[in-house]
């Protein structure tokens, strides 16, 4: 399934990364929003295959500590990754900056990124551990 993740990021990165230079050659003012969930949706299937992964990897009579202890960090960070770039997305509006297309599609990629690089080093340490 890393290989699966890591394909779907890739080509949700290329996708979206296409899609936002398309909308912004569109007259396009006040669209921050759409770029930015353009790049949450960019790694967010990725993340959610290797999260899924990790997640019915952890299930049983005896789960691994890691194994749930990379789940839990994992949607920590996807959910604190959105938080923070939102609130960055907000503070950048507010101040006056009208942060481009390609920030705004770049915080909504940073957003998955943390999350999704731990479910795929869980993975990948437990694929290790087998």
């Amino acid at each position: 399934m890393i290989t699966w993740s890591v394909l779907a990021g890739v080509l949700g990165v290329l996708g979206t990364g296409v899609g936002t230079v398309y909308l912004s050659r569109q007259e396009s003012s006040g669209r921050q929003g759409i770029y930015w969930l353009l790049g949450i949706a960019a790694l967010l299937p990725a993340w959610l295959i290797a999260f899924l992964d990790l997640l019915g990897r952890s299930s049983g009579p005896r789960p691994n500590k890691a194994s749930i202890a990379s789940w839990i960090l994992s949607s920590s960070a996807a959910l604190l990754g959105v938080i923070v770039t939102d609130t960055a997305l907000k503070h950048l509006r507010e101040s006056g900056r009208d942060p481009g297309p390609v920030t705004c599609w770049l915080l909504g990629v940073l957003a998955f990124l943390p999350g999704w690089g731990i479910a795929l080093l869980g993975l990948m340490l437990k694929t290790m551990g087998q």
